[in-house]
């Protein structure tokens, strides 16, 4: 009767006849001292987005659309639009910037329009307010009464 072969010394003798080939760090069992100019291995190109790890964890980040765009506006048109000098521009740019909000996502292109006329709306009355001033300085510093 014949006993059944022992494993050697060597670990490659370990191993089930069943298990796959041993992987080599550097591909096909070369090292790359033996490889490429001065005993070093030739830079590999880049992995693409997500490459050999996948994808990254949590959520890829959004695109700004119009939507982001418009709750910025009308946070800041709101602010403005209880403030005592750019009343005016803050309500038109509310006004403005709501619609724009409600057609975000169906209609982008429109959106992007009244939120260009938002942000014109509260310029057009803060270079209103700053010329106010200035007139103002002017007129107190010539003595007005």
């Amino acid at each position: 009767m014949s006993s059944p072969e022992q494993p050697g010394s060597n670990p490659q003798d370990w191993q089930s006849p069943y298990s796959p080939p041993p992987t080599y760090p550097y591909g096909d069992g070369q090292y790359p001292y033996a490889e490429g100019q001065y005993g070093y291995e030739q830079p590999q190109p880049a992995q693409p987005y997500g490459g050999y790890y996948g994808p990254p964890y949590g959520y890829a980040p959004q695109p700004q659309g119009p939507k982001t765009h418009a709750i910025v506006a009308l946070v800041i048109s709101c602010i403005l639009a209880v403030s005592c000098y750019v009343s005016l521009g803050g309500i038109a740019g509310a006004i403005l910037s709501g619609i724009a909000l409600g057609k975000a996502d169906t209609q982008p292109q429109q959106a992007r329009t009244l939120l260009k006329w938002t942000w014109i709306s509260i310029g057009a009355n803060v270079v209103l307010l700053m010329l106010g001033i200035g007139a103002a300085i002017v007129y107190y510093a010539n003595g007005g009464r």
